[in-house]
């Protein structure tokens, strides 16, 4: 979002009367020159730069702590760091899980989840208590399994529930809710349990990228955060262009260049 970008977002929220003293304005605090397809950003402020065949761990300076290196690892893999202490990583097209520690070492062999049975799991997704979900688009089903990989439940057949053609491309569990984003129908919320709840209207939405009960996302090269308390929506005032590939936590939002990553931090 550049200059025009900010004093048209600023226009239009004072024309709908929507500004408020909690509203922050972000600034580019800082570029690091690593280069990176993707990016995450884990609540220790560590970040994490994913390469084709390697992720990069670093910490909130930029510094290198260690890297995880597997040929596998490129652009479609899926990069969980919502707990830093057992980092999902997630390949659809290998169908395998890999499981690493903050060192960014592996906790045990990789899961082939062919050898488990599954003919295809789309999704994956940390869970609470060292958990994690499964999101097989055969049966439509979210499922839990546990930290030692015991299946402990599954949702019901999720498109036949909500009498719908059902296509999700990104799946999270924060806060003891588990949301699924379908870009052409809205986003579906479950509770722990797997438990249907309720579908947030919200279109366009391919990543899910959700912190302090505020989700972000990209519309016309602007970012914009739903809160999920009262359904209402802000623009975030943002100075400087956000790339497409980013990530939010409560103090930043990163975000991955070609060849640098740009960190954003409330303006003080």
């Amino acid at each position: 979002m550049g200059r025009n970008g900010f004093l048209m977002g600023m226009m239009l929220l004072m024309s709908l009367g929507v500004m408020s003293q909690e509203m922050l304005t972000w600034e580019l605090t800082k570029q690091l020159d690593q280069a990176a397809v993707d990016v995450r950003l884990d609540q220790l402020n560590n970040i994490y730069a994913v390469q084709r065949g390697e992720v990069v761990k670093m910490d909130p300076s930029g510094k290198v702590l260690t890297r995880y290196s597997n040929k596998m690892i490129g652009e479609r893999v899926a990069i969980d760091v919502s707990n830093p202490m057992k980092v999902l990583i997630f390949s659809a097209e290998q169908m395998r899980l890999i499981f690493l520690d903050s060192r960014m070492s592996e906790l045990r062999e990789e899961v082939n989840l062919y050898a488990e049975g599954y003919e295809q799991i789309s999704l994956a997704a940390t869970s609470h208590s060292n958990g994690f979900w499964l999101y097989d688009p055969i049966e439509f089903r979210l499922i839990r399994y546990d930290q030692n990989f015991k299946k402990e439940r599954e949702s019901l057949n999720i498109a036949q529930m909500l009498r719908v053609e059902f296509f999700p491309e990104d799946l999270v569990e924060i806060d003891n809710r588990v949301y699924l984003t379908d870009p052409e129908h809205g986003i579906y919320v479950f509770d722990i349990f797997g438990n249907y709840l309720k579908r947030i209207p919200l279109k366009g939405v391919s990543r899910l990228k959700i912190s302090d009960k505020r989700l972000f996302f990209r519309r016309a090269d602007n970012l914009f955060a739903f809160h999920l308390i009262n359904a209402t929506e802000e623009l975030v005032m943002l100075e400087g262009d956000l790339p497409e590939r980013f990530d939010v936590n409560r103090s930043r939002i990163c975000a991955a260049g070609q060849k640098r990553i740009f960190i954003f931090e409330p303006k003080r």
